[in-house]
């Protein structure tokens, strides 16, 4: 689905007013009646590909930071009964077909830049610089147009939600114990929370999880 409404920023996937100047700036500049046609031209065939492309994109969404963030707790879990699970980019990249593209997303100030290009992924890896916090990490997927790049591959792994008609995911199977390095209980989890959590990891062969180091009994822990 749209990543604004999967991310809750209504800019996301957004032309940048930034970009909508330059796009100006061009058409003022033209030489000639033909040239601005073209680029007005241009502007709209960017514009409709980007819209077209934007429903089609599946993201897995990670946050890179040395420390925890309190802020990221607070701004993206529900409850307290929560936790966080650490890997690393290399794994990460291991674990998902190649045509899975990965990298860190850029923050800009939507109401006065542009996008670096007319790269459509521009459209899903660039967010309002009031996100910046998040230092987020995004993988990528976008459904392969041939059978050489993966098609048959990501059509056996694209599903629909049997409890939400129309919610479409992509799921690769992947090694979840590889993947994981570690899970880190939210700092204001519940002792039966943080009991059935042991519970699950041991039993799935995934790491004994760690108290937050925002909890009473943390301690500081590495990089979410």
């Amino acid at each position: 689905m749209p990543s604004a409404q999967f991310l809750g920023d209504p800019l996301e996937g957004t032309t940048p007013a930034g970009h909508l100047d330059w796009w100006r700036s061009l058409v003022e500049g033209a030489a000639s009646e033909e040239q601005r046609r073209i680029i007005e031209q241009n502007k709209e065939k960017v514009s409709a590909f980007a819209k077209a492309f934007l429903p089609h994109y599946y993201m897995s969404c990670w946050h890179m930071n040395a420390l925890e963030s309190t802020k990221m707790w607070h701004c993206y879990t529900k409850a307290s009964n929560a936790v966080a699970v650490a890997t690393s980019y290399r794994v990460l990249r291991a674990s998902l077909p190649a045509y899975v593209e990965i990298g860190m997303v850029r923050y800009i100030d939507y109401a006065s830049e542009r996008l670096p290009s007319l790269n459509m992924f521009e459209y899903i890896t660039h967010k309002n610089i009031n996100f910046c916090f998040e230092r987020e990490v995004r993988a990528v997927a976008l459904p392969p147009a041939t059978e050489g790049l993966g098609a048959a591959h990501f059509q056996d792994n694209h599903f629909e939600s049997e409890t939400q008609k129309g919610f479409l995911v992509f799921a690769p199977e992947v090694d979840v114990a590889g993947l994981t390095h570690r899970v880190v209980l939210h700092p204001e989890s519940s002792s039966e929370f943080a009991e059935r959590i042991r519970s699950i990891c041991e039993g799935a062969g995934l790491p004994t999880p760690v108290p937050s180091a925002f909890s009473s009994q943390g301690s500081p822990s590495g990089a979410l």
